[in-house]
């Protein structure tokens, strides 16, 4: 677990919007960004080396995180994308998700300035969907954009359980 965490830090270290930030927004969202690219890699981990139906491994996170966890796991796998760069993409997409500060009860501080937060993901979504009308066409961009918005709210989901779960590190 640690590794992730360490590996979702070097990520967010390269990112220059996150420089950008004033302290108390650049804070804010690191804390809420290391989850959110830590959840993310795992899934897409989970999904991409087939750990999901490792029978034994799945068993051993049931007992350490809960069943009701591990299904909304296994849940938000369902909508992982294939296609690594839309994954990368997907990344910075929701590092800068403004609303997961909602599963951190002990983030009290509001962003100082919520508009240059919004449109930092005003950019990333942009760039996101003319990649997808790019590499996919215009059907298929809309069926993979609803797809990844399907897998940010299953992920928001999952986070939800895991930080309530008792032995959440």
């Amino acid at each position: 677990m640690v590794s992730f965490y360490e590996t979702a830090g070097i990520c967010l270290r390269y990112n220059h919007d996150i420089s950008r930030l004033c302290s108390n927004d650049r804070s804010v969202l690191l804390h809420t960004a290391a989850d959110n690219i830590t959840c993310l890699g795992e899934v897409f981990i989970f999904y991409h080396c087939d750990l999901i139906n490792h029978k034994t491994l799945m068993n051993l996170l049931d007992i350490q995180y809960g069943k009701t966890t591990m299904k909304y796991q296994r849940w938000a796998t369902t909508f992982s994308p294939s296609d690594i760069v839309l994954f990368k993409l997907a990344v910075s997409l929701f590092a800068f998700s403004s609303n997961a500060r909602a599963l951190h009860g002990d983030i009290s501080i509001e962003f100082n300035n919520i508009n240059q937060i919004l449109e930092i993901q005003n950019k990333y979504a942009e760039l996101t969907w003319k990649y997808l009308i790019y590499e996919y066409g215009y059907c298929q961009a809309i069926r993979r954009f609803i797809n990844l918005i399907q897998w940010f709210l299953s992920i928001s989901t999952f986070m939800s359980y895991a930080h309530n779960a008792p032995t959440y590190v």
